[in-house]
């Protein structure tokens, strides 16, 4: 069975589109200092996008296993791009990651994100069955 196209459609349009919207407003987002708006919608995006692909490769799965298989996919893909960011400053010399305050504030927002979007979409759920 081909799962791309449902996971392109239904699951990673979110985090793509944050990525976009990021690139485009880059500037905006830096003079209004909002950059942790970004990283909440990021977690959010993600928490969205690994609930959505857990449903779609994983169709009977318990629900609660669906969701902490979100969250522990959202926490590890926000470490993975501090990570990145990491790398490249040191590789390149870019100047993305400010500091360990920086660096931990952008992970605590995208955790934050990714636990309020799959909590809010928990209660939803669960008041719709």
């Amino acid at each position: 069975m081909d799962i791309f196209a449902p996971l392109l459609r239904e699951a990673l349009w979110a985090p793509l589109a944050i990525v976009c919207l990021s690139l485009v407003l880059g500037p905006v987002l830096a003079a209004q200092d909002l950059w942790w708006l970004v990283h909440v919608a990021g977690g959010a995006a993600l928490g969205l996008c690994y609930l959505r692909a857990s449903r779609i490769a994983l169709p009977n799965v318990q629900p609660a296993v669906s969701y902490l298989l979100a969250f522990t996919a959202a926490c590890s893909t926000a470490l993975g791009w501090e990570m990145l960011e990491f790398t490249s400053d040191q590789l390149f010399g870019t100047a993305l990651q400010e500091g360990l305050l920086d660096t931990m504030s952008d992970l605590m927002l995208g955790v934050a994100g990714a636990a309020g979007y799959l909590a809010w979409h928990a209660l939803i759920a669960n008041q719709n069955s």
